[in-house]
Parts: C-alpha cells; structure tokens; sequence
C-alpha cells in the first residue's frame, strides 16, 4: 500500500503529493484495496468452518466504509447507542447485528428487545437481570451470549487487555454455569452462546490456545446447554513495528483452528485493528524544523487530537516523509498543541524531513479518526478513501460552525 518510487512516497501508487494537492492536512486516507486483501485473509484462515465476521465499529465508525463492509457481507459488532445508530443508518440487518459492551442502559436494552439483533452479549450476572426483568415486561424474548472472562493474560498493553479477572469485563466461568443452568429453557431470555474477547493487538497465539482450551472444556462440563453458537472475539494484532512480526496467521490456523473446531458450534469473530489498521494512514505536513542544543523536532500540522495513540499508549506508528532522501537523523516529531505529550516519535530515526514537505503516519486506520478530539479547539481531519484508482471525500473536515452550532449569543 505504501512505498517509495523514485524517492516519492506513494500509496496504491498514487505519490502523497498529488493526492494531497488541494486538499487541507492533516486527512486520513483509506485503502479499499487493503481493506479486502485483509477480509480474504480471515476468509482462508476460517475455511471450511461454519463462520461469520463482523466488523468492530468502535475501531473505524464511518458510515460510509461502515457500507462498504456491508456491501460485501460483513456484519458489524457494535457496543454504544451511537454505534446502534450508525449500524441503522447504513441499513444493517438486524441478523447481522453482534451487540456489545458493558454497562448497557435500561433504553439500550429495550431497543434491543425489539430490534431483535443476531446476539445481544450481556456482560454480567446484574446486566442479564436487568434485561430478564425488561423482557418480562415487554413479554419479549431474545437471544443473548454470555461474555465469559477466561482470566487469560493476552500480553498486550494493559489498557486493551480484556480477558484478566481483573479487567471490567465479562463474568467467570462459575458465574457463567450458574446462570446457563438457570436460564435453561427460559421462555424469554435465550442463552445460545458465548462470548470471549480477551484483549487487542494480540500478536502471540498461546493466549488464544489458553482461553478457548479453557471455554472447550466449559462446554463440555454444561450438564444442560441450548447453545448454537461461540463468539471468539478478535484482537488480532498488525505490524505497527514493521519489524515483520504480525499476527501469525499460520500458526492460529495450525493450534487454535482445531480446537475451535472440537466445539462444533458455528464461529462469529469480532476483528476491527486487522481488517482496517494498516489500510489507514494520517496525512500531515511538516511547518518547520526547530533545531535546539539538545533535539531537532519536525513540528507538523498534525497533533494528538488528530491521533492520541502515541500520547495514550506510547504506541509506535512508523512514519513516512514525503521524499526517501537518504539523509537521516535523529528527530522528535511534535504537534502544534499546548501539550508536551502531543508527539508522535521521539528520537526516531528516519530522512530528514523539509519544511512544508507532508508526513505519513502509518497504520491509522484504526483507532484513528475515531479517537480524535477538539482540543485546543482542533477541527478534527477529513477521511478520504481510495477505490479503483479514485479518490472519494467519506467525511468532511470539521469546521468552526460545526464546533460551535450549540452556542447562541441571544440566549
């Protein structure tokens, strides 16, 4: 997707220039072309398994990629009110609808009794009587998973871990035996499935071998058991590092293909990062170079409310200049914002970039756009999309009006 020709950073051969030419930076810009080779990978991962993908929404929510994804049999796993509305509006079918998250609503919840999505998770013991106590009421019924926490260490950072028993989510696996038992052939509210996500950016398959041997052997203790279906999550992490250590595709098939398969149930997986994280870049430009005793620093145009990864994590992205000069040194590359953490590298070392040259921020396509802010009042950046050649405006970029609609000086 991206590469260098003729010294001229390019993506899906088209060089940064020309498609940042009449257009305000910083942007993100998507690649459909990307995108889809990532879907075929999961497709051979899972053949010959009786599987459904859906797409996390929390990971990229715009509408209009949300439709692309549709259009070409993806579901979506959605787990906010506002990302229920987004799944409607581009016109999902309830039936490929994975309802997710914890601390639902009362509201949230009885819109689910009547929209009626493939499986609504329920986080815990508190949130599947809430729900019991609204189906009653409404005389409704309902399909539900329970999301299990197999207190497995999914070696990722600790805020995107999910699956310790210490982390907020899901119930233990007691819990979870108790209530199957009780809600056995309960008229209204259905277990039919499990649900295990056990953390993000995952780039080690022992984790997963830990977590569904653990959720094999749940199932096969079950005296009483209705279900039709496991939900084994997704976490699949990319190569941020671009050092070629990716997600081990090979291996995932080779030991934890086979003991999905022992579960024989039909599979639903939950991917975001891996379909759409490296299909996504952020495009900035560079104002100056600040050259102190101590440090050079690339200031750009972009900033953490354009991408807070780096700020919130610590995370690598790998960055790209415009031109592959050869001449390289060791940089720090800053936003415009009153934050000393508003980075992005510290003392990378890459070709020096010149002053107005643009800047590519790699592998943004997730937890990009969709983190961003108006701090400092930042207007947050455009999204384009490449598909077949052309260059397509998915969301405008923000502009002071838009900040500002709420305010009205008469009030």
């Amino acid at each position: 997707m991206i590469k260098y020709y003729n010294n001229h950073l390019t993506v899906e051969d088209i060089t940064i220039a020309e498609i940042a030419k009449d257009r305000p930076t910083p942007f993100y810009l998507y690649s459909w072309q990307q995108i889809v080779k990532n879907i075929e990978r999961i497709k051979r991962t899972f053949e010959g398994l009786d599987y459904h993908i859906s797409f996390a929404a929390k990971a990229n929510n715009n509408l209009y990629l949300l439709e692309e994804l549709k259009n070409i049999g993806i579901g979506i796993d959605i787990v906010s009110e506002g990302e229920f509305e987004s799944a409607k509006r581009v016109g999902y079918d309830p039936a490929n609808v994975i309802v997710n998250g914890n601390g639902k609503t009362k509201s949230f919840l009885m819109d689910m009794l009547y929209y009626q999505p493939r499986a609504l998770n329920i986080d815990s013991k508190e949130e599947l009587e809430r729900l019991e106590e609204l189906a009653i009421k409404e005389n409704k019924s309902i399909v539900i998973a329970l999301r299990v926490n197999p207190d497995v260490d999914p070696i990722t950072h600790p805020y995107i871990s999910t699956g310790l028993k210490k982390n907020k989510f899901g119930m233990d696996l007691d819990t979870a035996s108790s209530l199957i038992n009780k809600y056995y052939q309960h008229p209204l509210v259905q277990i039919q499935g499990l649900h295990i996500h056990i953390g993000s950016q995952i780039l080690n398959i022992t984790p997963y071998e830990d977590a569904y041997g653990k959720i094999y052997e749940f199932i096969k203790s079950l005296n009483n058991h209705q279900l039709t279906f496991i939900n084994i999550g997704g976490g699949w992490g990319i190569d941020y590092l671009k050092s070629g250590k990716e997600f081990p595709l090979e291996d995932y098939r080779l030991r934890v293909i086979p003991i999905i398969k022992q579960m024989n149930l039909p599979v639903i997986l939950e991917l975001g990062r891996f379909i759409i994280g490296n299909a996504g870049v952020l495009v900035g430009r560079v104002e100056y170079v600040k050259k102190t005793p101590y440090k050079t620093f690339v200031v750009t145009d972009a900033s953490m409310a354009d991408l807070i990864r780096p700020s919130l994590y610590d995370s690598y992205h790998h960055i790209y200049p415009q031109h592959d000069t050869g001449d390289e040194g060791k940089i720090d590359i800053v936003g415009p914002l009153c934050e000393t953490g508003d980075r992005f590298a510290e003392e990378r070392v890459i070709p020096l970039p010149k002053n107005d040259e643009y800047i590519v921020i790699g592998d943004t396509g997730a937890y990009g756009r969709v983190m961003s802010s108006n701090y400092n009042f930042s207007l947050r950046p455009a999204e384009y999309l490449i598909k077949d050649g052309e260059i397509e405006e998915v969301r405008p970029r923000e502009d002071f009006k838009d900040v500002t609609s709420y305010y009205i000086k008469s009030r």
